[in-house]
């Protein structure tokens, strides 16, 4: 242990022993969405924002989250006079005229300084590391001899050292920056000298839970530094390797294939354990660490590594081998266990079907193909065709169990939406506030009738889109293989292709696209999409496959918006060339509207050509963008992909606008600018409101699109985020009118609910209640599966009982509500829905009111209306669209 991290183990354990009398301290109490750095520097007076900082938080032990603090709770506030001892030992080594001489310490640095100066070598910077972190130890043990409890030496302690000793040479930049440069060494090395430390005690299990959380706490820096320290791969062979190997001890194969079975069960599961949940390169350096243990464990036969004869070895192995992620690194160390199976090839006579049945098992229990895949690829290097295709099928198979299971749980999740489904249809039209609130109520109810309605919605859900993340793994995993793989197997490709293009399959996938911004982007995205083909799916399937690809197109394209630079020439090509590929990766998928949205992303792509900052450009080629638009077949500005487009459009506008100022996302500029570039794209009124209704414009903090555009060096991540939110929004709206596209009679009302997933967006971001975060993912369902979930689901007068009480919900009495309801008919006029006739009426100034209403005030008319009025206009609507 080094001399710092002892006297670190040892200040904390005298900060929360010492119990020292004094005064009463001054205290603050906290704001709401307060920090404790604006706290500190509003009390610190001449103490160091750093240490201030510090010193709150040991005056105030029982704050356990400094990260977020609870308004009204009150903190001691320590003292901040200048000539509190801890600040003069913070300033002591600072010379000032007439004081004593530098401190030993200073008189090194300098000396270090001028020498790296003279001429900076490996040897002068290691002596100006050495000298700087001498100084920091000395302040730091001056700090704790004046007070221990005040005393903390940290990565943020090191930091403040390093900018104070920085600062002495404000007017020489080239010393300046050498002690930047070693003092962020310095911290790099302690971050990873404490991890180790702390890491460095319990069983291998409490090892890596210890490292698993210091990695969220340490810098990029240091993490980077820990993954390949020799420290590291010390502590893993002292702590971790012995227990992995410990089930090989003492055994010998010999001659009994059956011997190694049972230790290498369970060292497998030792070691999938271990890595479970770790960073990719975590788990990278501690397989690395086990390779002996995992040669043994590969040495297994087949038939002894699958359940049939009671072996879990290749399953935990290709746990282990996804663990290790899709980095060079991992991608490598993947490999190499796929090698260590693979040298063993010649022993597999007649070993290929229980290792196709291993493989396939895996996949149904929710692991990933990758360790398959790759032995594969060895294989049929090797010229092990027989094998390779056999492995091959075994994935194949793997696949087809996924699919199984998700036809089994998408018939349980429509059935749980068959309710649901029938009230909304019956209430299209609505305004997003009212029917978000009916929603709401509806599962509320639904929790107290059955507790554990919530939880089985929840575990399909997470299920369903679990299995279609694995499913579209491993398609595209298959598909992605060189072709003289793939020959391996003369029928993957029949077999991978009838899956992808199956009902079941497509829902999923629009599942789990409705639930994850990213699913539809990325290399398993990509090569899934190039099994998509509108000859070999139902009607149905079409409708999903086209709905599906325009979500894709628009997760992709947004995506090459939010990572391209208007600023830069050669960014803004590879955002064109990007563009350009998506027509021709979804042309199958598109089927004969594949040269329409060709040339509609054409047209998306010009806005790329806009002067960074020019708002007023951007709306002049938004509005040659919608003039182009409505020229193309089945874009026009009411039509399905023609609402998508302009949606995209102006999210890419919006997204170029964030790039270029500094606003704050609540600014009216905010609103002001996009509803401009709605006009300008001639978004329909429903998608403009959207596109500015707060509630569609939640921050959302794990978006990967977000990240990556804040990574990009974009100015204001909340205005990324808004953009990001209000593209989510419209394109579920958008998502509706692909189903118009069909010829199917009642395309009108379908139509209205895939609209619903827009619902679904706003609500999401403005729910409350144990139930509100479900509602959103409620709502996608239905737009999935809306027309699917139309189902008789009780009886004629449960139908109606549940409708009128949706509709008070919603905001109508009890009159109107009853005359707008459900009827419980499934055919004839009665079954015609009336809510969103009798809305669109009201915009259309046919009910009476003398002028267009919209929204509650339509709502608040129709209640005024006598019964018997509004049941004739209601029986004439009916009459009218049956």
């Amino acid at each position: 242990m080094s001399l710092f991290s002892f006297l670190d183990s040892v200040s904390r354990t005298v900060q929360q022993l010492a119990a020292q009398p004094r005064p009463v301290p001054p205290v603050h109490t906290i704001a709401r969405d307060e920090t404790l750095p604006q706290i500190a520097a509003q009390y610190r007076g001449t103490v160091p924002q750093a240490l201030y900082e510090q010193r709150i938080k040991d005056a105030n032990p029982q704050v356990l989250n400094w990260d977020a603090l609870y308004p009204d709770t009150q903190i001691e506030l320590p003292p901040a006079e200048a000539d509190d001892p801890q600040v003069q030992t913070v300033a002591y080594t600072e010379q000032a005229p007439g004081a004593p001489a530098k401190s030993p310490e200073v008189q090194r640095v300098d000396t270090a300084v001028q020498a790296d100066a003279a001429g900076s070598t490996p040897q002068t910077r290691a002596e100006l590391k050495a000298a700087v972190k001498a100084e920091m130890q000395a302040r730091y043990q001056a700090e704790f001899d004046a007070r221990p409890t005040g005393a903390v030496y940290d990565a943020n302690a090191i930091d403040a050292y390093g900018r104070s000793i920085a600062d002495r040479y404000a007017d020489n930049p080239a010393a300046r920056a050498g002690i930047e440069a070693v003092s962020q060494d310095i911290r790099i090395d302690h971050e990873v000298e404490f991890t180790v430390m702390v890491a460095n005690a319990g069983d291998p299990k409490s090892v890596v839970n210890i490292l698993k959380d210091q990695w969220s706490k340490i810098s990029p820096e240091a993490r980077e530094r820990l993954s390949t320290s020799v420290e590291l791969g010390k502590l893993i062979n002292e702590k971790i390797e012995p227990y992995v190997a410990e089930p090989f001890k003492g055994v010998d194969g010999g001659g009994d294939p059956k011997a190694l079975r049972e230790p290498a069960n369970e060292a497998s599961r030792r070691l999938a354990e271990l890595v479970d949940g770790l960073p990719p390169e975590l788990a990278q350096a501690v397989v690395t660490q086990n390779i002996d243990t995992v040669m043994r464990i590969t040495e297994v036969k087949p038939m002894y590594a699958g359940e049939k004869f009671g072996g879990t070895s290749y399953a935990n192995m290709a746990k282990v081998a996804e663990a290790l992620g899709d980095s060079p690194a991992g991608l490598s160390l993947r490999s190499d266990i796929a090698a260590s199976y693979v040298a063993h090839s010649g022993d597999w006579r007649g070993q290929g079907i229980p290792f196709q049945e291993n493989i396939a098992n895996a996949i149904r229990d929710g692991i990933g193909p990758g360790l398959a895949l790759d032995m594969a690829r060895q294989l049929q290097a090797k010229g092990e065709n027989e094998l390779a295709g056999a492995f091959l099928g075994g994935v194949s198979h793997g696949a087809e169990l996924l699919q199984q299971r998700i036809e089994g749980n998408l018939g349980d999740y429509k059935e749980m939406m068959g309710e649901l489904s029938r009230l909304l249809k019956y209430s299209e039209g609505l305004p997003p506030e009212q029917l978000n609130k009916a929603v709401n109520d509806y599962l509320a109810a639904k929790g107290k009738d059955d507790p554990d309605w919530l939880s089985k919605y929840q575990s399909l859900e997470k299920s369903l889109a679990a299995d279609g993340r694995l499913l579209q793994q491993t398609l595209g995993g298959l598909n992605a293989l060189p072709a003289e793989v793939k020959a391996t197997n003369p029928q993957l490709m029949d077999q991978i292709k009838a899956i992808a293009n199956d009902d079941d399959t497509l829902q999923a996938f629009g599942l789990a696209a409705g639930s994850d911004d990213r699913f539809l982007v990325g290399a398993d995205a990509d090569s899934t999409a190039a099994l998509f083909d509108t000859t070999k799916v139902s009607k149905e399937g079409a409708e999903y496959l086209k709905r599906l690809s325009s979500q894709a197109i628009n997760q992709n394209a947004m995506s090459v918006f939010a990572d391209v630079d208007p600023a830069d020439p050669a960014s803004i090509a590879d955002g064109k060339t990007r563009l350009q590929a998506l027509s021709r990766q979804y042309a199958g998928a598109l089927g004969k509207d594949a040269e329409q949205y060709g040339r509609a992303i054409g047209e998306l792509e010009k806005l790329l050509d806009v002067p960074a900052g020019d708002t007023q450009a951007m709306a002049t080629q938004l509005n040659r963008f919608h003039t182009e638009l409505q020229g193309i077949e089945g874009f026009g500005a009411k039509e399905p992909a023609g609402i998508t487009f302009r949606a995209l459009g102006v999210a890419a506008a919006g997204l170029a606008f964030g790039k270029s100022t500094a606003d704050a996302i609540d600014d009216p500029t905010w609103a002001n600018q996009i509803a401009a570039f709605g006009d300008a794209a001639g978004l329909v009124k429903d998608a403009r409101d959207l596109l500015t209704n707060p509630a569609a414009q939640a921050v959302d903090r794990n978006s990967p699109a977000a990240m990556e555009a804040l990574e990009g060096g974009l100015k204001r991540f909340e205005n990324v985020n808004k953009v990001l939110g209000v593209v989510s929004a419209v394109g579920d709206v958008a998502k509706l009118v692909d189903a118009l596209l069909s010829d199917r009679p009642l395309k009108g009302v379908e139509a209205g609910l895939y609209g619903l997933g827009a619902t679904g967006t706003v609500i999401m971001a403005v729910s409350t209640g144990p139930v509100g975060a479900l509602v959103g993912s409620v709502m996608i369902g239905v737009s999935v599966f809306g027309q699917a979930s139309l189902g008789d689901y009780r009886d004629k007068q449960g139908k109606v009982e549940g409708s009128i009480k949706f509709l008070q919900s919603a905001g109508f009495d009890a009159d109107a509500a009853a005359v707008l309801s459900d009827q419980g008919e499934d055919e004839y006029y009665l079954a015609v829905p009336t809510v969103p006739l009798i809305m669109e009426a009201a915009r259309d100034n046919r009910i009476g009111a003398g002028k267009p209403l919209e929204g509650q005030e339509a709502i608040d008319f129709i209640n005024a209306m006598p019964r018997d009025k509004l049941q004739v206009m209601v029986n004439q609507l009916r009459m009218a669209h049956r």
